[in-house]
């Protein structure tokens, strides 16, 4: 089965609202026509971040289900963001509120599957499970960057993050093998990682992976890695022109340029037997 897949879309970051919700929705559908492969797959797999607004999440899934016969996704940390008193005031302070707002949206997309608490759903003979699989706050370093540096400790409310990790790390080692595993936070250390010189809150490192392949998303990068037999895909789309970080212009050319970010600008594929 081709798999095709992408994460941390922030379409807010890219289509923002003007105040006009039909032209923010149009406008909405044309930036993920953009995104779309020259050949599609049977499934497509959202590594989480797609919006800090519910409703255009919701035109996001809503137009991938026309295109694919099946789309999973995992919810990412921005996805959990109460970023204004308007949003703090509608969802009553708890972040919990805007997923389960989301749900009841996407109930009606019968297939499109949110995956959460790593709970399997077979496809085609395919078992796929996920979860945001929440960083642990379990050291002075981690809590010391989520309380001072993370954006998440302000902007996700009434979550307990370290109790979320605790109870997702639990639903894991219950999990049965599967061939697709998808989570928003890494699960191996990335050159994103290393690039830093940290992994606080960017990384939730599973010591055993169940799965063929892995997807995930979180540190805003393109690559695929190979560890013991497990392959692992992320496609971070990342915020507007992101892609600028990864080419030096005093080393390529114009052209050189424009096809990286045509490339970085796509949603990509793999194959899974």
């Amino acid at each position: 089965m081709k798999v095709d897949y992408v994460s941390d879309l922030h379409l807010d970051f890219h289509i923002r609202h003007d105040g006009n919700y039909g032209k923010w929705e149009n406008k909405t559908h044309l930036f993920l026509e953009k995104l779309l492969p020259d050949i599609k797959g049977e499934v497509l797999a959202i590594a989480g971040d797609l919006s800090h607004y519910n409703v255009q999440s919701k035109w996001c899934l809503e137009y991938f289900s026309k295109q694919y016969e099946h789309v999973f996704f995992v919810l990412g940390n921005h996805d959990y963001y109460l970023i204004s008193n308007g949003q703090r005031d509608k969802y009553k302070k708890k972040s919990k509120e805007r997923e389960y707002e989301l749900m009841g949206f996407i109930f009606p997309l019968t297939n499109v599957t949110m995956l959460s608490d790593f709970k399997t759903f077979t496809y085609k003979n395919l078992k796929f499970a996920g979860s945001t699989s929440w960083y642990p706050l379990t050291e002075f370093k981690d809590v010391n960057f989520f309380n001072t540096v993370s954006n998440d400790s302000r902007l996700i409310n009434g979550m307990d993050i370290g109790n979320e990790n605790y109870h997702e790390g639990l639903a894991y080692e219950n999990m049965e093998e599967v061939d697709v595993l998808i989570t928003h936070v890494p699960s191996i250390l990335i050159d994103s990682h290393h690039k830093y010189g940290s992994s606080s809150c960017y990384l939730n490192e599973l010591k055993q992976i169940k799965a063929k392949c892995n997807i995930f998303g979180h540190c805003h990068e393109q690559s695929i890695y190979d560890k013991a037999g497990v392959k692992f895909y992320i496609n971070a789309l990342g915020y507007p022109n992101e892609w600028i970080n990864h080419m030096n212009p005093l080393e390529y050319s114009k052209e050189e340029r424009q096809k990286f970010a045509s490339g970085w600008n796509k949603i990509k594929s793999f194959e899974v037997k």
